[in-house]
């Protein structure tokens, strides 16, 4: 199986939509994917990652399934060094470094800082309904890999944002998914591709093949 994790174009929070350079970053992507053969797609009910989807998709006769759940995911958390809260994955470096536990993946998710926002919650309903997909899709989570219940090639592709993204790739790969947000960056736009493989018959593990790639505008200029 082949997952595609796709960011949404530049956004235009004020006004719930993309910028124009967000607008031109999706034409280039739909125009890098015109060839895009796939099983699935899904969009985060956001405005900004629907408006990518439908760039994407709608050349294609395609339409993504909205999940609620591939929302940002932008819980806030208390932080010692502000007086206000702080998204739950992006801290000041001096601060981070510091937390031991932030990159112990048995450990982060009790870490007082997470516990002020219940993030262990919505991280665990997240994965949930994400290992619900791939289950439906032939890979049964078992322990930190998958059972293969029906080997395949198919493509899934999901729309959505950076921290839900690294909230998956943190669930596929082990890793405390605040590591994630604060040591790698995906642009607007960027692809980030993953395969499943069987080493061993019956049991895959989901393998990184590219992360937030921007080629489609490199090419646009």
């Amino acid at each position: 199986m082949k997952l595609m994790i796709i960011r949404h174009g530049e956004p235009d929070n004020e006004h719930n939509t993309l910028t124009n350079k967000g607008f031109e970053e999706v034409q280039a992507l739909s125009k890098y994917l015109k060839d895009l053969e796939f099983k699935e797609a899904y969009t985060s009910p956001l405005e900004r990652a629907i408006l990518t989807s439908e760039a994407v998709l709608k050349p294609l006769n395609r339409k993504a399934i909205v999940l609620p759940w591939l929302e940002e995911f932008k819980h806030l958390v208390d932080v010692p060094y502000s007086d206000k809260k702080n998204i739950n994955w992006d801290f000041m470096p001096s601060f981070f470094t510091k937390q031991n536990d932030f990159y112990n993946n048995e450990k982060y998710l009790k870490h007082e800082v997470l516990e002020s926002g219940n993030v262990e919650y919505y991280y665990n309903y997240v994965v949930k309904e994400f290992d619900k997909i791939l289950e439906k899709n032939g890979y049964k989570r078992d322990g930190k890999g998958y059972k293969v219940i029906s080997s395949n090639k198919d493509t899934l592709v999901f729309f959505c944002h950076f921290g839900l993204m690294s909230v998956l790739l943190s669930h596929l790969m082990n890793i405390p998914y605040i590591v994630l947000a604060q040591s790698f960056i995906c642009q607007p736009t960027g692809i980030t591709t993953l395969v499943t493989e069987e080493r061993e018959e019956g049991f895959a593990q989901f393998r990184c093949l590219e992360y937030g790639n921007i080629t489609h505008l490199e090419i646009a200029g």
